[in-house]
């Protein structure tokens, strides 16, 4: 290990030993504050290899695994930091370095809270420091947040989990969630050994048991996050398609600003893996919905600030992935991710940018000569959309072919499309459709699924399932806990859903949507909500 140096004035141990006490435990964190403030001396003054060199050897490892960087940030390992983000400004505000010290109760790490104003904002972040015996090293809060977690790998993922979710890590979830790795490194046209680096290297995924302790990991309150620092996915939702997404982006890029406009860079991330437990099938026709009931316009996205307040809803991220898929429909993924980079760079310019030069560089890039011919176009995309891209629909086929036909239900197959007729008695139906049984299911659980009964109801193995009632339907994924598809009356009325003289609600959507799994006698099993 490198030799450490120690430069501090008496005023600031003195100032120190006032903020932690005398005992021993005190002198070790005297030492950890020392750690920080020399960290923050070597940024500052440009040793930056030095710098590096105060961080653990995991975390360096880690931050460096996949070959990302980021443009004009001097420690990538550290660019969650609001210093190294904007260390022209910080520079200044550095001393003192801790405002506050926490000591975990095994004395090897320890948490210091930095906390500043500059120019009437505070600004607060936790750095954390591990003691190795001999020297306190900066690493992620993850680290020590997650000790003593069971950890299983799969192709692609080493899954650090929570031991209270055990029940929710099984075979067919990391099957699928290396599923979705290839299949969106074949979007992005990931190269094969960038693959093989992540099968060899592992995304390190930190599935966390409740969104509290998201917040404790990365000091916000969120379900999930890609930490562009440590190249991990710290999440309370597993897989999180949306965060894992936002990794392989980057590493296809490789080289890119840290910033990019978020109608890019959250309408990619939507377009390919869906968002907040909806798969990119329901959460396009959302936002399709959103559009054209102009409950949200595309011109209100077009920019930092305007994305960002329109987010706060959640109503922003269906949109920017439905004019994503406009958009690559267009261009192509290569003209797309050459548009990504023209929308990135530093957050000043980005912020400053005005929604008329976000536009422009758009239409520009698609060949159009103004914002009004590229929205005219994409409107006509939006209603010119073919039925099977919306994928999940009222109404059946009656010229498929029946494969399943009971006193509650009928099947019928025409194609790549099923059509379903669930039947009431005396009234609509309500209930959830279960197929799609894989023995290795047995035993486990599923988040989404005890979410929607509360554990009222045990899960019994069937990977999909079709919750309906009088309003809506919905085709879920148990093993993903993501909604694939869906169709709701109150959105989109359409007198083929229900049919009150027969008591029956009747749907259809693209087989592939559940991956081929059958619908057959005797394989299916019928929940009331």
């Amino acid at each position: 290990m490198i030799s450490r140096l120690r430069d501090c004035t008496a005023y600031f141990i003195i100032a120190i030993l006032m903020l932690v006490g005398s005992s021993s435990a005190g002198v070790e964190t005297t030492e950890a504050v020392n750690t920080l403030s020399y960290y923050f001396d070597l940024v500052a003054s440009g040793n930056l290899t030095s710098a590096e060199g105060l961080w653990t050897e995991e975390a360096t490892e880690r931050s460096s695994r996949f070959g990302i960087e980021y443009d004009n940030i001097p420690v990538k390992k550290d660019c969650s930091s609001p210093i190294i983000r904007n260390l022209p400004v910080m520079r200044d505000y550095l001393q003192p370095p801790v405002k506050r010290v926490e000591v975990f109760s095994d004395s090897s790490y320890l948490r210091l809270e930095y906390s500043t104003v500059v120019k009437a904002q505070k600004i607060t972040y936790d750095y954390y420091a591990y003691f190795d015996g001999s020297y306190f090293w900066l690493t992620y809060p993850q680290d020590y947040r997650s000790k003593g977690w069971p950890i299983i790998e799969s192709k692609y993922f080493r899954v650090h989990y929570h031991p209270s979710r055990s029940e929710y890590i099984h075979q067919p979830a990391l099957d699928a969630a290396d599923d979705f790795v290839e299949a969106v490194a074949d979007s992005l046209d990931l190269s094969k050994e960038d693959l093989k680096v992540i099968a060899e290297k592992k995304i390190e995924f930190f599935f966390c048991d409740t969104d509290e302790r998201v917040k404790e990991i990365t000091g916000h309150q969120i379900k999930g996050t890609f930490d562009m620092a440590s190249n991990d996915i710290i999440s309370a939702y597993f897989p999180h398609h949306h965060e894992v997404t936002h990794l392989l982006v980057n590493i296809k890029l490789k080289k890119l600003p840290l910033y990019t406009q978020p109608i890019m860079r959250e309408g990619l991330a939507v377009y390919l893996g869906g968002r907040w437990g909806k798969g990119t099938s329901a959460i396009s026709y959302l936002g399709r919905f959103l559009i054209q009931e102009d409950v949200i316009q595309l011109d209100e996205l077009m920019s930092m600030k305007r994305f960002e307040q329109q987010a706060v809803s959640d109503m922003a991220y269906p949109v920017a992935g439905v004019f994503t898929d406009f958009l690559i429909k267009k261009i192509g993924m290569d003209e797309y991710l050459d548009l990504y980079r023209l929308l990135s760079g530093p957050i000043d310019s980005l912020t400053e940018m005005k929604a008329p030069a976000v536009k422009r560089v758009i239409y520009t890039a698609l060949g159009y000569d103004s914002w009004e011919k590229c929205r005219e176009d994409f409107d006509s995309y939006l209603k010119d959309l073919p039925d099977n891209a919306k994928q999940f629909l009222p109404g059946i086929d009656d010229r498929g072919k029946v494969i399943l036909s009971t006193d509650e239900l009928q099947l019928r197959q025409k194609g790549k499309w099923l059509s379903l007729v669930v039947k009431g008695e005396s009234a609509l139906p309500t209930g959830n459709l279960l197929f799609g049984y894989d023995d290795r299911l047995k035993g486990t659980s599923s988040l989404l699924f005890d979410d929607q009964y509360s554990k009222g109801e045990v899960f019994l193995g069937y990977r999909y399932g079709i919750r309906f009632d009088s309003n809506e339907a919905g085709l879920y994924d148990y093993v993903n806990n993501t909604l694939v598809g869906k169709y709701v009356w109150g959105l989109t009325p359409s007198d083929s859903y229900i049919d009150s003289t027969s008591f029956s609600l009747n749907m259809k959507f693209l087989h592939d949507l559940c991956k081929g799994a059958k619908i057959s006698d005797g394989h299916y099993k019928m929940l009331s909500h």
